[in-house]
């Protein structure tokens, strides 16, 4: 007989979902956000009457928000407790000081490794089979130390399998958030690490699963895909199997549309509403629990004749007011990103040299393969410029400004230079 677990990776109560429209950001936390992910994840743990649950840190968002996250984790916890599921959770960054507290007021609610030293806890299953759980827990926000080099896995003996729980950042070297190395974790002597940290999720597929959690739910536009606890498996032979449970009320998507066919800025509604119903299929056909609301992020791509009216179209007020809520899921656009080209023969237009010709050239360049030295060249240039106007005073107050990755500073160059080529060919009588 198994020994069952369900898993969670970041869930961050006191987190509220952003970037949604107003009506939707009233409902927020109680009902999208990552307090509605973790009532869902304990109805999910009772249902399955699994073993334990265990938690792979930053449970809570931050200290400040202890009031806040009592509630709710105390009273799934009492929940579980009730039929017997044990809570286990490790102290990520964020909630170094907050979850020992919170471990120390509310029953059953186990922290293992506090202080940073490694500990085991023990899971029996209803057959009298045991697993043992190592963890490991921050013992201050910042930690520039591999806690695995502190890690003496032995007396493993009359245990169906060892699993590592792990609050980390996997190779980053440098990191001020517990830094390990993917070698380190192969080598250990555990049957599967379980970690959290990064809020993209791993595959954890094969014999031996080690990899991210993922957050429970995606908590900004750019945490895109199914989330979700994970169902984790020990068999009667010891061997682990981790399978994720896509229920996250909320998710983010980006979604890709070739617009090269549309022969009229008119048609953008209905393509548009065409690609959030394929998505949709997609989604029904690999979630556990289909979610509430879907926030996409789009990016229109291809050559049209009528690229200009596109821009126009996307960027109209009634973009946000799209209604499309198929089987029950709320789909809203936060953000329409315009980098279809012009039907127009740059490579001519590229011979000149007025600034048509300039801008065309730029674009040629672009669309090069993303390893081509001039084509980063241009790209470094212009993220450096970038960077500099970010450190002006008039930012300071902002706590700084995250740098662009080299694709997104690509992007950014792409609609500026398609806006002024437009511009210029309008100027001239060209309008694509």
């Amino acid at each position: 007989m198994a020994v069952r677990f369900l898993c969670i990776g970041d869930i961050h109560l006191g987190r509220r979902p952003t970037r949604l429209p107003s009506d939707l950001l009233e409902e927020g936390a109680a009902a999208l956000g990552p307090l509605a992910a973790w009532r869902a994840a304990v109805d999910e743990a009772i249902d399955r009457e699994v073993d334990a649950v265990l938690l792979a840190g930053d449970v809570v968002e931050q200290d400040d928000d202890f009031y806040e996250a009592f509630a709710p984790l105390e009273e799934g916890v009492r929940r579980l407790a009730d039929k017997g599921i044990a809570v286990l959770a490790v102290a990520g960054n964020h909630d170094v000081a907050v979850l020992p507290r919170l471990a120390g007021v509310i029953d059953s609610f186990r922290l293992i490794g506090s202080g940073g030293r490694w500990e085991e806890a023990v899971v029996e299953g209803a057959g009298g089979q045991r697993v043992r759980v190592l963890g490991w827990s921050f013992p201050s926000p910042v930690v520039s130390v591999d806690p695995l080099v502190g890690l003496h896995a032995g007396g493993g003996d009359g245990f169906l399998a060892t699993i590592g729980l792990l609050h980390c950042d996997r190779n980053a070297t440098g990191s001020r958030y517990a830094p390990v190395r993917s070698g380190e974790l192969d080598a250990a002597p555990v049957s599967a690490w379980l970690l959290g940290h990064i809020h993209a999720p791993d595959p954890l597929a094969g014999e031996r699963p080690i990899g991210y959690l993922g957050s429970l739910c995606g908590l900004d536009p750019t945490e895109t895909g199914p989330h979700g606890p994970w169902l984790v498996e020990v068999d009667a032979g010891g061997a682990v199997s981790a399978s994720m449970l896509a229920m996250a009320p909320l998710r983010w998507e980006s979604i890709e549309i070739d617009v090269s066919a549309m022969e009229d800025a008119a048609e953008f509604g209905s393509v548009l509403i065409d690609a959030l119903r394929k998505l949709h299929e997609r989604i029904m056909a690999e979630t556990h629990a289909r979610p509430r609301v879907v926030g996409c992020r789009v990016v229109l791509v291809g050559r049209s004749s009528v690229r200009a009216q596109i821009e126009r179209a996307c960027s109209a007020p009634e973009i946000g007011d799209l209604d499309f809520s198929p089987d029950g899921v709320r789909y809203v656009v936060d953000r329409i990103t315009n980098e279809v080209l012009p039907a127009l023969d740059l490579e001519k237009l590229a011979e000149g040299s007025d600034p048509v010709a300039l801008l065309s050239r730029r674009l040629l360049l672009l669309e090069r393969p993303a390893h081509d030295e001039e084509r980063r060249r241009l790209i470094s240039r212009v993220g450096a410029r970038l960077a500099a106007v970010a450190r002006k005073d008039v930012y300071a107050g902002l706590g700084g400004v995250d740098p662009l990755s080299e694709e997104e500073t690509a992007a950014l160059i792409r609609r500026v230079c398609l806006r002024a080529l437009d511009e210029l060919l309008s100027q001239k009588g060209e309008r694509p």
